[in-house]
């Protein structure tokens, strides 16, 4: 797909369906034309390098098609043997669902129906979502724009792609023991997670907003080069709609509009604290408990990740040390750095500050790899005496970590990072109070 840059008056001649317009980077405030399309292209920020907008070709079509598709191969996930274990002579058969019925059966049920959101009811939900819009698009279905907020609300926390990561983690580590079998349920799941994925990549929050309803043009004049915040604009975050200061609500989605996300550093702060705090039980808590023979041993994260190294799993030992130990520490490290930067001169502060966010924003989920594991096994090892799975203490707390650190990225405003200084007392204007 190619990229453009884009900060003058330039424009491409085909469009795709929308003309060349002015766009706020949610980013970096900054105002700039953003020229219409061909089919195919996506249009970066020139300053910050966001994503502002794509044009797809049958864009109305495509999303609804893989989002049905999706649908469907969810149901067949759910209908069918997912994943038998032979061991010692007994064998055991695990269904989709189990994942989260057998951690409610078993006095979980915290974890049960967090794991159960990530992976059946969320993912499902934005699949429904997405058919919905690109139906209203064709019969004008009422409550659109409310359908249209939820889905980019619930979009980070869907997790079937690092669940079906924590399959392949947790089929490395029993195969050396036990035959595992992947019933037809396991290949529906993978190709739900193909058009699951494929359903948002084809789908764009500026086009589909321009579908819902026209962008309202601002009564204040804009000015390509300068950023909102000196033109006594501001953005509307979901919407992606220019509102004037002035304004309380957003005229388009009806959304309330601020200059800046409200308490942003004290909010970000306080999460990224109390996740730091959990972060420590989190690793010296038991994470899974393992029952062979009427013996009970207790794995931490770490000594988990030792076993498997002194084993031999070398590329699952660096996935895990990776997703569980060096992420959560390194974005902790980089949001409260990030938080500092905001606090120093503009001069001071590093252009890829914004990108680096981004990709911390971004990888932070992959943190909950280990427990969709701990579920995954303690569904799938179920052999009574000989052998049983459960789940520590330490996958609720370790997974609240991860669940605060993705809240803290979420709660952090990026433009921060971008706004001035004032000159009289050398601290940032407060556009929280404002709005």
């Amino acid at each position: 797909m190619t990229t453009l840059q884009i900060f003058d008056h330039q424009s491409v001649a085909v469009s795709c369906d929308t003309a060349t317009e002015l766009a706020m980077c949610p980013h970096c405030d900054l105002v700039q034309h953003l020229p219409a399309l061909k089919p195919g292209e996506e249009a970066d920020c020139a300053r910050c390098g966001h994503h502002l907008d794509a044009c797809h070709p049958e864009s109305v079509m495509r999303p609804m098609l893989f989002a049905a598709s999706a649908l469907f191969m969810l149901l067949l996930a759910n209908l069918f043997p997912f994943v038998s274990m032979f061991a010692a002579g007994n064998s055991n058969e695990m269904n989709f669902f189990d994942t989260s019925s057998v951690l409610f059966a078993e006095h979980h049920q915290s974890l049960a129906i967090l794991i159960w959101l990530l992976i059946q009811a969320v993912p499902a939900a934005c699949m429904f979502a997405i058919i919905y819009l690109k139906l209203g698009m064709l019969y004008s279905l009422p409550a659109r724009t409310w359908v249209a907020r939820v889905l980019y609300m619930l979009k980070p926390w869907s997790m079937v792609d690092i669940f079906l990561m924590g399959l392949i983690i947790s089929f490395v580590k029993l195969v050396a023991d036990s035959e595992i079998s992947l019933g037809n349920s396991f290949w529906a799941f993978c190709l739900f997670c193909l058009l699951h994925l494929r359903a948002f990549q084809v789908i764009d929050r500026r086009e589909l907003w321009s579908k819902i309803a026209p962008s309202p043009v601002p009564q204040v004049a804009a000015n390509v080069g300068k950023t909102g915040l000196a033109q006594n604009l501001k953005l509307c975050k979901v919407c992606t709609a220019m509102v004037p200061v002035t304004q309380t609500h957003c005229s388009r989605c009806h959304t309330k509009v601020r200059l800046r996300q409200r308490a942003s550093m004290q909010n970000t702060l306080a999460l990224l604290i109390a996740a730091t705090l959990l972060y420590i039980p989190a690793n010296l808590l038991p994470i899974m408990r393992t029952v062979s023979f009427g013996e009970t041993t207790d794995s931490t994260i770490v000594s988990g990740l030792i076993l498997m190294w002194q084993d031999g799993a070398y590329p699952v030992a660096i996935i895990i040390l990776i997703a569980s130990v060096v992420v959560p520490v390194v974005k902790i490290v980089i949001m409260f750095w990030l938080c500092y930067l905001t606090r120093l001169p503009f001069s001071q502060r590093q252009r890829y500050s914004t990108q680096i966010y981004r990709l911390v924003d971004w990888v932070g989920r992959w943190s909950m790899v280990d427990v969709l594991v701990v579920a995954i096994m303690a569904a799938l090892v179920r052999f009574d005496l000989l052998m049983s799975v459960y789940p520590g203490v330490g996958a609720l707390v370790f997974a609240s970590v991860v669940i605060l650190t993705m809240l803290a990225a979420l709660s952090f405003d990026p433009r921060l990072l971008w706004d001035p200084l004032t000159e009289q007392k050398g601290v940032r204007f407060d556009a929280t109070k404002n709005g």
